[in-house]
């Protein structure tokens, strides 16, 4: 460690968490910098102690809990370990937000400590609930535990290239811009992306130097993707994707364009830091200590390794709990060891939104992976979205070049009518551009059909 990281580590991060408000981020940062390589069972015991810490205090405090389990005959008691969550129900975003701010509130907590919250909206759909400060604090930890993972240390330059920048003093601008330059954090928006703009961002990142760049997944990609048709490159050693599915073909573009620097995926939702790879990319760890991943398919847990719905339990999260949260994400679990030698179980698949995905007529999941690598070989084609309005009609929206030719259109329609199968109806759009979502995200899969909903969501 640096002595300016151990500076920051020692003083200013201290002083700058109890200013704000988050004097938590740096004990349980300290406690997830050790507990990373606890064995399985040392870590499934902690998961196990949280969870009964949980259960009781949402029993006395939150209606909505005291009220599903006596309707089901249960106690605190009868939840003592991470197997006996089964007994409880699966919510989704529409109960959280429905019920947030009646039953579903921690009402041990004084409502002028409740901090209101929404996810990002990327789906169309915003969650709506409530979080307090430990909890973000203890969200940051998780975070920057994954940043240092990949060889991050406080002090380090890194960049974030989103629609806003994170502050953690946002109300207080001259203390915000010394939290940024004693973090050597910069950032570049996402906002616009001319090519006049993507040089002059090319020439901040060889200024800057970066040890860490933090991005949404597609907006990297088309950077790196612009840097490569150029000839440019930028060595960063450490590139982190983040917000959306990330194919194997964007990071072999973005490990070109940052050459020799790696890609490392990180995985979240609704303002919860679930996972991250490693240096060995075998899978993304799960921050275990925090949340219980439970993998679901036909309303049952799934076979270790097998894809089915990501459900989340948030074991530090009160003031609206996430208990069997189903996130409609689609992945499969592990608890095989990791040679890094972290005991944290991992996400051995990760594919990414259910509504990411497609489905076909006879019940079969497509996922953005069979379909990127083969639009990034259609040179003619600049960008891509493709809409499933009903399981038998795609909609293929293209920014073309003049290359593009008539049997180039054939081969698209032919490629998706073998998967999709052959009655599939096809419509091409050809747009100017492809816009990005209001939060800054570029979807490339957008499935009107799946919703997601198991049988036993409440």
């Amino acid at each position: 460690m640096s002595i300016y990281s151990q500076f920051l580590r020692t003083f200013i991060l201290p002083i700058g968490s109890r200013l704000a408000g988050y004097g938590d981020f740096l004990p349980y940062l300290q406690q997830l910098e050790q507990s990373q390589w606890w064995s399985p069972e040392q870590i499934r015991a902690l998961q196990d102690a949280k969870l009964r810490r949980l259960i009781a205090h949402v029993y006395d405090h939150v209606p909505f809990y005291r009220q599903v389990m006596d309707e089901r005959g249960l106690t605190p008691a009868d939840i003592q370990t991470v197997d006996d969550l089964v007994k409880l129900p699966i919510v989704d975003k529409k109960v959280l937000t429905k019920y947030y701010d009646t039953t579903l509130r921690d009402h041990s907590i004084p409502r002028k400590h409740l901090i209101h919250a929404t996810s990002s909206g990327s789906t169309a759909e915003r969650l709506h609930y409530w979080t307090t400060k430990a909890q973000k604090a203890k969200k940051w930890a998780g975070l920057f535990r994954w940043w240092e993972m990949v060889g991050y240390e406080f002090g380090d330059s890194y960049v974030t290239f989103q629609l806003a920048p994170n502050q953690g003093f946002k109300n207080w601008p001259l203390v915000g811009q010394l939290e940024w330059l004693l973090l050597r954090h910069h950032w570049l928006s996402a906002q616009e992306m001319t090519d006049d703009v993507l040089a002059r961002y090319i020439e901040d990142l060889r200024s800057w130097q970066p040890k860490l760049f933090r991005s949404y997944a597609s907006t990297v990609y088309y950077l790196a993707r612009r840097m490569n048709e150029r000839g440019l490159q930028v060595t960063i050693p450490a590139i982190l994707t983040t917000g959306e599915t990330l194919t194997d073909h964007m990071r072999e573009t973005i490990e070109q364009a940052f050459a020799p620097g790696r890609v490392f995926n990180e995985y979240g939702g609704d303002g919860m830091q679930i996972a991250a790879e490693c240096e060995m990319h075998r899978g993304l760890h799960i921050n275990a200590e925090t949340y219980i991943v439970e993998i679901i398919k036909d309303g049952k847990r799934a076979s270790e390794g097998e894809l089915g719905e990501v459900v989340l339990t948030n074991l530090e999260a009160t003031a609206t709990p996430f208990i069997r949260y189903n996130i409609h994400d689609v992945a499969a679990l592990t608890w095989e060891p990791c040679q890094c030698g972290r005991g944290l179980p991992r996400l051995s698949h990760l594919e990414g939104r259910l509504t990411d995905m497609f489905v076909t007529s006879d019940g079969h999941w497509l996922t953005v992976h069979q379909f990127t690598a083969f639009f990034a070989k259609l040179h003619a084609v600049k960008a891509f979205q493709v809409i499933q309005k009903a399981v038998d009609l795609i909609v293929i929206k293209l920014v073309v070049d003049d290359r593009f030719q008539p049997s180039d259109e054939k081969r698209i329609v032919e490629t998706f009518r073998r998967y999709m199968g052959p009655n599939t109806r096809f419509e091409l759009q050809f747009v100017d551009e492809i816009p990005v979502s209001p939060v800054g995200k570029r979807r490339f899969f957008i499935s009107e059909v799946i919703q997601g909903a198991p049988n036993d969501v409440v």
